[in-house]
């Protein structure tokens, strides 16, 4: 008959679960992680959090709103924002030609120069066609000098990276709608793979250069 888990601790999400030795490690590692890795997280939270309106170069006893759709269009327009330009750049390609954002002719970008440590003889790494053209232009001059000021900054241009990407998608896919049928489901997918690529360049995980 298996032995029940030791009974005790403050509540019962605390407890050990040691019925075997798979449970008694996974509890022994949540509750580790808990105690020591959330509990120290919090030290540092309010050193990386950033503030929109912060951004904006107002105090925070002054915040008017948190709405960030506002707040992200007023940094743009405002004389502290914008200087990086537009997220989605010149809406053009190396070629001058206009950019289709949902092509049926191109794919993937599988160039090693690229894509930082590809080596297609032992089977590399290719960029989907949607990071191509991603809306992050602006993600590439922020000033990061003024560490005060910089996760501020990384904020702001971060969501208006992603409010400009979810825009054009949504601009673009609406024609890519009416001579592919059957697409509209797909919309919210293909948002949220083109976030996560935005993401990935945040957390310094992209590989596409």
């Amino acid at each position: 008959m298996a032995r029940g888990g030791r009974q005790g601790g403050k509540d019962e999400e605390d407890r050990i679960d040691d019925t075997s030795a798979k449970h008694l490690l996974d509890s022994i590692g949540k509750k580790v992680y808990k105690e020591k890795v959330e509990k120290e997280a919090e030290t540092y939270k309010n050193k990386l959090k950033g503030d929109l309106n912060t951004a904006n170069g107002r105090s925070p006893e002054l915040k008017y709103t948190t709405d960030t759709c506002n707040l992200v269009q007023e940094y743009y327009k405002h004389t502290n924002g914008g200087g990086n330009g537009d997220p989605c750049g010149t809406g053009k390609n190396a070629k001058n030609e206009d950019v289709k954002r949902f092509s049926d002719t191109e794919g993937a970008q599988c160039t090693d120069q690229q894509i930082e440590g590809n080596d297609r003889k032992n089977g590399g790494a290719c960029a989907p066609y949607r990071r191509l053209h991603l809306c992050h232009h602006n993600l590439k001059n922020i000033n990061n000098i003024d560490s005060d000021k910089a996760r501020h900054k990384l904020l702001a241009e971060v969501c208006m990276a992603a409010y400009y990407e979810g825009d054009l998608i949504k601009t673009h896919y609406t024609e890519h709608q009416l001579t592919n049928e059957g697409t509209a489901s797909q919309l919210c997918t293909v948002l949220a793979r083109s976030f996560a690529d935005i993401g990935d360049i945040v957390r310094g995980r992209d590989l596409f250069l």
